[in-house]
């Protein structure tokens, strides 16, 4: 049937209910216009050093893809692949990532998963480099320019262990997308809407059900938008919308394990990080009887690090159930508990001792040959674990776990060894920014404060509460390099300008990074 105007000098129907709206509410969206040409070289000329830069990335990652097909295994990796096959909450894995794998799992490929994750890699890159370029993180609205900008997001371009860690089937890429998301909305404008605040925190809660170390983030930025003033009302919002999907989570957790909590791993892991200088002799009789099998007569200097006592045949072992059991693991966090308070000091050198592995400029071997193995490009083709091999092969059908493919892989190997961001420059990065936190310190740290909050939380919380691995320092490098960044980019700014008596003052209508967020 076909559809007749109305009679001349009325407006059809849509038209009269829409003039009655109010303009806010007005369904007409305004027509969108294709970029010119011209309007696109400009963009390419502004933003042509990072445009180059993507373009070797992507092909380093398409080199990684060519030579490992399709995928590189961890041992979580397998349990991901089941949680993602058979949809639970488990008890030491949280269903961020298996959601990921479970949304696609109708491509059956995890060809398509990792090129999904190198895509990730580049995307945290650009949100993060186009952070950099905003003018009011800086003094006097100076942004930094193109290539210095470039430099900074550098280390997730090309450091071959984070392209690396982006083609294993894991958490980390995925997790790391969602926290940059979150810092580049909450620090995007200089006085962020309160919906780009409940976005960010909806991203960490995400991140938070990705990987449990997301649950400090989130508080990381609460405490920053109070110092800034953002709001009450705003806080109390990202606050709700932070909790509602974690509790969700927790609830389906609690309904098939039992209990209300993200996962069931947390007192064995800190019972194992205890387990390296723990001696039971200083416990006087605190320590109840059923906890004593849990100690280990081994001198300290000669125990085995942290994930021995985890995964291992440790003390744990003794008692019967799985190592997660509710009771056990109660069992294990009463002990680390009364470890940490009977020797607070060796707690202590403990937690140093693993931290300072992270400012190291080489790389040893730690936490052992089989563990550190797994972060390097392998030599040769790997096959499924025994017996993993049809479960497998209900998301891909592919003959084998990793094929080794030269000189694609042979390339990406010597690549790895040579092009990575070291240890002590890390170190020295965050020097950079813990200073330029110092110098704002009549704002509390100023806007440096999150990225560098962040980055902080993610190196110190896995040695303070289960043990160091070098796969948990890489998705803290983009928040430090950020951070440094804006703080060289102020430091340079306010040595140009010291002795020009014509620079502007630096009041609110100058000076963006004053404005106060809320």
């Amino acid at each position: 049937m076909d559809r007749h105007p109305g009679p001349r000098g009325h407006r059809p129907a849509k038209e009269a209910i829409l003039r009655l709206l109010p303009p806010r509410l007005s369904l007409a969206l305004p027509p969108v216009k294709p970029p010119t040409r011209a309007q696109v070289l400009a963009f390419a000329v502004r933003h042509r050093v990072l445009l180059v830069a993507l373009a070797v990335a992507a092909l380093l990652r398409f080199v990684t893809v060519l030579g490992y097909r399709w995928a590189i295994w961890f041992p979580d990796s397998y349990p991901y692949v089941e949680i993602a096959l058979n949809p639970r909450p488990d008890v030491v894995r949280t269903f961020g990532y298996p959601f990921l794998l479970l949304l696609l799992r109708p491509l059956h490929s995890f060809a398509a998963v990792i090129t999904v994750q190198h895509l990730m890699g580049l995307a945290t890159a650009v949100i993060l480099y186009g952070l950099l370029r905003r003018p009011h993180l800086f003094r006097f609205g100076r942004a930094l320019p193109g290539w210095a900008a470039t430099l900074a997001v550098a280390p997730v371009l090309f450091d071959g262990n984070q392209i690396e860690l982006e083609h294993l089937l894991l958490s980390d890429t995925y997790f790391l997308l969602l926290v940059a998301g979150a810092v580049a909305l909450v620090l995007w404008d200089s006085q962020p809407a309160p919906g780009k605040v409940v976005a960010a925190c909806l991203l960490l809660s995400m991140a938070a059900i990705t990987r449990t170390i997301g649950l400090p983030l989130l508080i990381v930025v609460l405490v920053f938008l109070a110092i800034r003033r953002a709001g009450w009302r705003t806080v109390v919002a990202g606050t709700a919308t932070a909790i509602v999907p974690i509790a969700a989570y927790m609830t389906w957790y609690a309904s098939v394990n039992g209990q209300f909590q993200l996962s069931g791993t947390d007192g064995v892991f800190l019972y194992s990080r205890t387990m390296t200088f723990a001696d039971c002799d200083n416990f006087g009789d605190r320590l109840p009887v059923d906890a004593y099998p849990l100690c280990d007569s081994t001198p300290p200097e000669q125990r085995r690090a942290s994930h021995f006592y985890v995964w291992e045949e440790s003390q744990i072992f003794r008692y019967p159930g799985g190592i997660f059991d509710p009771y056990k693991s109660e069992l294990a966090r009463t002990f680390a508990k009364e470890a940490i308070v009977a020797q607070p000091g060796d707690y202590f050198t403990t937690f140093l001792t693993d931290f300072g592995r992270t400012f190291r400029w080489d790389r040893p071997v730690y936490p052992d040959p089989k563990t550190y193995g797994y972060y390097l490009f392998p030599k040769e083709s790997q096959p499924y674990w025994p017996g993993r091999d049809a479960s497998m092969a209900r998301y891909d059908v592919q003959p084998e776990a990793t094929r080794v493919v030269e000189p694609f892989a042979g390339f990406m190997r010597g690549y790895q060894k040579v092009v990575y961001l070291p240890g002590t420059v890390l170190g020295v990065l965050l020097l950079v920014a813990l200073a330029g936190v110092v110098s704002r310190w009549r704002e509390l740290g100023g806007v440096i404060l999150l990225p560098f909050g962040f980055a902080l939380a993610l190196l110190v919380v896995p040695p303070a509460t289960v043990l160091f691995d070098y796969r948990y320092v890489l998705p803290a490098v983009p928040f430090a390099t950020v951070a440094a960044a804006i703080a060289l980019r102020n430091l340079h700014t306010w040595y140009r300008s010291r002795n020009r008596p014509d620079h502007p003052s630096r009041t609110p209508e100058n000076d963006t990074t004053y404005v106060t967020v809320g």
